[in-house]
């Protein structure tokens, strides 16, 4: 959740700041009769040549005043280029060495396109370059130790590109530099005191979403005050950083998934003092949380501390609190009764995330007073009673109460909710209609309650599920929803945008399966298990053309299963067992690879598919294929009678042929039986020498 916030939010936002702090140095569009320098016009032509510019963004680049080409600013006084500003300008190719003669620079801006190779070695000659941006701009390889050489940097952005190896440990030199992002690529190695050695101006550190390890001595004091700090995904663990502890103008700190497991430190509210945005999140943090939030983070708008093992009540902490726009406990082990303070000070709270804790009570009328609240999640705690009505007032898009003890009727929500999770609680009643008027719904459960009543037939006016209309909210992506899909329960969190369900298992549903659901062609997982659900599946089930999971099982559905459930290409999970179904299972396309038993048990009347026994009308054919069968065995057998019985007069026909001709025809006759006696004399002769032979070798041996 915290990487794809800063993946998308934060760069913009910091570039944006760079740009305004660059203003600082720069002067207007250079005069109309101050021409370039010679040398360093040669050197952007050069740069250009190795470029590709499908939009024509340099198409200004010819002539001699390169001082007014598209991009470029010279000083007004000394005509040196001082400035190069390409940002998203949609280049494609390498960075030709030669933009290094451009040593005059000042502001270098080549981020937002598609460069390719390596940095040049010669950024080292960029002796009086302040501003570095590179960010989003493809270039890959080591980050060039000669950056370490660029004395006059101020602001260095090297973000989400595809760098690889270490970070130059010449960094370290640079006393001027104050904001440095090099999050979002591919470095790794130790980051350790050398690389901060003379780093005295720096206020922003952003090395996040790195393989890297931070290796400083517990007893390190660094010799900058830091405002921003991002180490993200970054081993900076085991221990808390007790570098820190020298930190007092700290708004800004992100250490998610930095592989901490320790306790809080007693100090920490003391550097927090000015903060605005705090993440700890994906750690292993013990203590109170009393004792991170409260009085003495008084400007505290993002907070996410999810999935550690904090503990305590937060029903007092969060009353301090009134800048608060966003706020993560979840997965922790906090306590105490739910928060009843939540009023008019908390007027831009718009996210709420407390699920997978052990809270209890009810949810309060004052949290209706939250205008602005957009996503709520409080799953998986002990959270009971009835819910409250004013909750309908507000315009949220997640409502997540799943795995609670809430009671009475399900609320008549008729809002933008795009989330609904009321499952597993112990509501009762009908599903309201009112419901069906949730255009932009994609996901909703009410599994494992008590509800009753039919399926509403309006549930194919749920129109975010009918055509491709709408992509989805991007927000959904930060949030975890526990979704039964495929026999299994799995979370989905940056792919929910692309989710689409209905669970409405382990109930009391009675009545038909509406035909209108068919209509509902985005849908991927339909869960109406454990219900008492009658009659026919509908027939057009195949139009859910992207159903993967289709889950019926323990119903009372009677019929034969539609052969249009052929038609469903992506389907790879489907449970249709202990029902009343009959007839052939349809095993056209890759049907026949669905090969589960236990998704037919229980239908006596089922036949065809794989382990069920045959259907009638295989049995005719097999019955039909066996006869025929035995009509080609007789009649092969009947063939080889009269072979035989042929082969006898045949023979007898041409042995009376052959004798009647030596009757007949008295050369052919005398010709026979001259040469039957030469065969005969021949035959006699061999066989007599042959004799002689072996009585002459039979006395030889009786004479030795």
């Amino acid at each position: 959740m915290a990487s794809y916030f800063y993946a998308n939010f934060v760069p913009t936002f910091l570039h944006a700041l760079f740009v305004i702090q660059a203003l600082e140095f720069t002067h207007s569009k250079a005069l109309t009769n101050v021409s370039c320098i010679g040398v360093e016009r040669e050197a952007l032509l050069r740069f250009k040549q190795d470029l590709t510019d499908p939009s024509g963004r340099l198409s200004s680049w010819t002539g001699e005043r390169c001082c007014e080409w598209e991009g470029v600013e010279c000083n007004n006084k000394t005509g040196h280029v001082s400035k190069l500003d390409l940002y998203d300008r949609s280049l494609r190719g390498k960075i030709h060495p030669a933009i290094t003669k451009l040593k005059h620079l000042k502001f270098l801006d080549l981020s937002f396109n598609n460069f390719s190779g390596y940095l040049p070695n010669q950024f080292g000659n960029f002796k009086d370059l302040e501003f570095l941006y590179l960010s989003k701009s493809l270039i890959s390889g080591p980050i060039p130790a000669t950056v370490g050489q660029l004395s006059s940097l101020r602001y260095l952005d090297l973000s989400f590109n595809n760098l690889s190896g270490n970070i130059p440990e010449s960094i370290g030199r640079l006393s001027n530099l104050e904001e440095i992002d090099i999050g979002y690529n591919r470095l790794d190695g130790v980051v350790n005191e050398l690389h901060f050695v003379n780093l005295t101006s720096l206020t922003s550190l952003i090395l996040g979403s790195n393989e890297l390890v931070i290796n400083v001595s517990g007893s390190w004091v660094p010799p900058f005050q830091i405002n921003s700090i991002l180490l993200l995904n970054c081993k900076v663990g085991p221990k808390f950083p007790n570098w820190l502890r020298t930190q007092r103008n700290i708004s800004q700190l992100v250490m998610s998934n930095a592989s901490i497991s320790d306790e809080v430190p007693h100090w920490l509210p003391d550097v927090l003092s000015n903060i605005r945005d705090f993440d700890l999140s994906g750690n292993m943090l013990r203590g109170n949380i009393s004792g991170i939030i409260g009085k003495k983070t008084p400007q505290l708008r993002r907070v996410s501390l999810s999935g550690n093992n904090l503990s305590g009540d937060i029903s007092n902490s969060l009353c301090m609190l009134h800048e608060f726009l966003f706020l993560d406990l979840s997965k922790n082990q906090l306590s105490g009764r739910f928060p009843q303070c939540w009023g008019k000070s908390l007027p831009f709270l718009v996210w709420i995330q407390l699920g997978e804790n052990k809270l209890n009570g009810q949810i309060p009328n004052s949290l209706c007073n939250l205008e602005q609240l957009k996503i709520l999640g409080l799953h998986k705690n002990g959270l009971n009673g009835l819910l409250p009505q004013c909750l309908l007032k507000l315009e949220l898009s997640i409502l997540d109460l799943s795995d609670n003890l809430f009671t009475g009727r399900i609320p008549p929500f008729s809002s933008d909710i795009g989330v609904l999770d009321l499952g597993r609680n112990y509501f009762t009643g009908d599903i309201p209609l009112q419901l069906c008027q949730l255009s932009s719904l994609q996901y909703l459960s009410l599994s494992h309650n008590n509800l009753s009543g039919g399926i509403p037939l309006c549930f194919s006016n749920f129109r975010h599920m009918l055509s491709d209309f709408n992509m989805g909210n991007v927000v959904y992506s930060w949030f975890p929803v526990k979704v039964t899909m495929k026999g299994e329960t799995r979370e989905f969190t940056g792919t929910l945008p692309y989710l689409f369900s209905i669970d409405l298992s382990s109930n009391a549903l009675e009545g038909q399966i509406p035909e209108g659901l068919t209509r509902l062609v985005r849908i991927q997982n339909l869960n109406l298990s454990r219900n008492e659900l009658t009659g026919k599946i509908p027939s057009d089930i195949g139009d859910l053309r992207n159903l993967e999971s289709l889950d019926l099982s323990n119903n009372k559905l009677s019929g034969e299963v539609p052969p249009s459930i052929s038609n469903l290409d992506f389907l790879s999970y489907w449970n249709i067992s202990f029902n009343n179904l009959s007839g052939p299972v349809p095993l056209g396309n890759h049907m026949s690879t669905l090969n589960d038993e236990s998704a037919y048990r229980g239908n006596d009347g089922l036949c065809g598919a794989p382990h069920l026994k045959a259907c009638p009308r295989d049995k005719q054919n097999d019955t039909d294929t066996r006869g025929s069968h035995k009509d080609e065995s007789n009649e092969s057998d009947s063939v080889v009678v009269w072979f035989y019985s042929g082969l006898g007069p045949g023979f007898t026909a041409a042995f009376l042929g052959f004798c009647g001709i030596l009757h007949f025809k008295q050369t052919w006759r005398i010709s026979y039986f001259r040469a039957v006696d030469r065969i005969i004399e021949k035959s006699w002769l061999v066989g007599m020498i042959t004799m002689l032979r072996f009585k002459t070798a039979f006395q030889f041996q009786l004479c030795k």
